[in-house]
């Protein structure tokens, strides 16, 4: 059966097939027809991610009429579309980290992207999504770091269980949200190429524009996309947007010191030298010759938490 045949009948009967298809089958052929999937931990900028690879092939093939964070449905329209999948894999957030660990079979003969991002921002920005948007915790953010399952301990064996078995992949890529932020027209170039499409970079830079922090929050609370993927859990509360503060670095605004330090150790133990980046390295600081002035790096910032 040709692609072309797939995507028609999917168009079709897709829906309601799956309605009465045992689950297991609807998951092997959902793998069978998979092109790429893109796997993170939660918070580590994938709504953001979506949207911009969404957009970039919306604006290369012409066509408007599916929202942008449904870029897992663009494949039934148009055969030079790629069908992403994306996936948290284990759900390593509500796991402890005896539990965590990699079985990534599925992912031997497809190409996969790994997106990752600092686990400050990432662990701080799970503990709002969980409070104010889903409700699925009571306790302080400083509970929450330190938690067995779900805290920073699983997700950092979550980054290490991946980036130790990524070489094992037949086709895989890491990309980071940091990278997205710093060099997003060449990071966002290299990930669709890797899925097999080529678009002028004009476009994805048109693409990135459309997708800015401002334009993602307008989307969410104006409700353009009726998904629960972009909607805030209290339109009234800026801490339960799925598009909530958009800073790289920002997780110290709602840490203590002692959390803080917390937090900086763990990660420097016990992440994986490949992304020793994430190492907690001193500031370099320093102090004008003629005055009392300090200089210091400033916090940047990024499009979607």
């Amino acid at each position: 059966m040709t692609a072309k045949s797939i995507r028609s009948l999917h168009r079709v009967f897709g829906k309601s097939v799956g309605r009465v298809t045992p689950r297991w089958l609807v998951e092997k052929y959902r793998h069978w027809t998979t092109d790429v999937y893109v796997v993170s931990f939660p918070k580590s900028g994938r709504t953001w991610f979506r949207t911009m690879l969404g957009t970039a092939l919306q604006l290369e093939s012409g066509r408007r009429d599916v929202d942008p964070t449904s870029v897992h449905h663009l494949w039934m329209f148009d055969a030079g579309v790629p069908r992403f999948v994306f996936t948290h894999d284990i759900n390593a957030h509500l796991a402890d980290t005896r539990s965590v660990r990699w079985d990534g079979r599925r992912y031997l003969k497809k190409k996969t992207i790994l997106l990752v991002r600092d686990p400050r921002d990432t662990i701080v920005s799970l503990y709002f999504e969980m409070t104010r948007r889903v409700g699925a915790y009571e306790g302080t953010i400083s509970d929450f770091i330190r938690q067995e399952k779900g805290g920073i301990a699983s997700l950092v064996a979550f980054l290490n269980e991946w980036m130790g078995n990524l070489d094992r992949l037949g086709h895989g890529l890491l990309i980071s949200y940091e990278d997205l932020h710093d060099r997003p027209i060449e990071t966002m170039g290299e990930a669709l190429r890797f899925a097999g499409v080529v678009i002028d970079p004009d476009i994805v830079a048109r693409a990135i524009e459309l997708c800015s922090f401002e334009a993602m929050q307008s989307m969410e609370r104006a409700g353009v996309v009726q998904h629960v993927r972009l909607r805030p859990g209290d339109v009234n509360d800026p801490e339960s947007f799925k598009v909530r503060s958009g800073k790289v670095g920002g997780y110290r605004n709602h840490l203590t010191t002692e959390d803080c330090a917390f937090i900086d150790k763990y990660i420097t133990d016990n992440i994986g030298e490949a992304l020793a980046r994430y190492r907690w390295i001193e500031p370099d600081i320093s102090i004008e010759t003629m005055g009392s002035s300090t200089k210091s790096a400033e916090i940047s910032t990024a499009k979607i938490s």
